[in-house]
């Protein structure tokens, strides 16, 4: 797999106006757009991600210090294989297609945006180049991570996020993977280009919660695993901060890529030949602040 080299859901009137423009001018406005999620009510089958796997799951962490990039030492990202079975990554793309309220004739697909704020996002030409659906539903990543916890020792290494310099006073307990899936589709010539990711937060009255990970679901074969399949290019890229040093992970159908936000420097790279469908969401985290021991009061002294 390594190779060496909390809105509804939809889009507001006004987005979907801007993608007209686009479509009809051929140009697209970086402009910031007021967005608004609404989705369709789509039934899950009970059996959907809950029955018995035919392969179990297999987990290769990535060394980095035997990689093109030994300076990501200490940085967690790991593969787990066989969390899918084909016929479950057909059925949640066309789960995620019936999600998206549309006009006959249109596409559930929408050119992806990049997020600015809370309701605020924009397109970003150049940057970030690929369609886009955004489905939240907690039931199908509730059921996506008891199966990636089938591997051993998930649960234990994502239990808590890692200690940092700037933390203290408490710690981030996993909490549950987020409810916003993000499946993204890539064709010929589309890409995202290098970033981190960033940490999506909320409150919740007194509770508060954070992402640490990001997921990654590929839902089609790159044809590196499968000659029959017409994709070429789309791997994610770790990439050196300097120079062209990278670690690509390709395409696999029902494996799945998780990684730290912080430090981890990569691209979506440009797909070349045919179609790459991914499903992307994160880990969220809740704080729980360290409890002080109770202080004896003068009278339980004195007795």
């Amino acid at each position: 797999m390594f190779s060496k080299l909390g809105s509804k859901l939809g889009f507001s009137s006004t987005l979907k106006s801007s993608f007209e423009a686009k479509l009809g001018n051929k140009t697209q406005s970086k402009a910031p757009i007021k967005v608004e999620y609404t989705h369709n009510d789509v039934p899950i089958p009970d059996s959907f991600l809950t029955t018995p796997l035919a392969t179990p799951i297999t987990t290769a962490h990535i060394d980095w210090v035997s990689t093109p990039v030994p300076e990501n030492a200490g940085r967690t990202a790991l593969v787990l294989e066989n969390v899918l079975s084909p016929e479950e990554c057909k059925q949640l793309i066309a789960l995620a297609e019936a999600s998206v309220p549309k006009e006959e004739g249109d596409s559930a697909w929408r050119p992806a945006l990049v997020s600015l704020g809370p309701g605020w996002e924009a397109p970003a030409p150049g940057y970030r180049e690929s369609d886009r659906i955004i489905w939240n539903q907690q039931t199908i990543v509730d059921r996506l991570w008891e199966r990636c916890a089938q591997s051993e020792g998930l649960r234990e290494l994502l239990a808590v996020v890692p200690p940092q310099s700037s933390m203290g006073g408490g710690k981030w307990e996993f909490s549950r993977y987020n409810e916003r899936m993000r499946f993204l589709k890539y064709s010929p010539g589309q890409y995202f280009k290098p970033h981190c990711d960033g940490p999506y937060w909320y409150k919740d009255g007194e509770r508060d919660f954070q992402t640490h990970y990001t997921v990654h679901l590929y839902l089609n074969d790159s044809a590196q695993y499968d000659p029959q399949s017409d994709l070429e290019g789309g791997a994610t890229s770790f990439l050196a901060r300097v120079g062209e040093r990278r670690v690509d992970v390709s395409p696999k159908m029902g494996s799945v890529l998780i990684f730290q936000h912080k430090g981890l420097y990569h691209e979506g790279d440009t797909v070349t030949k045919g179609t790459k469908y991914t499903m992307r969401t994160d880990i969220l985290y809740e704080w729980i602040q360290d409890v002080e021991p109770a202080t004896e009061t003068a009278e339980e002294t004195a007795a």
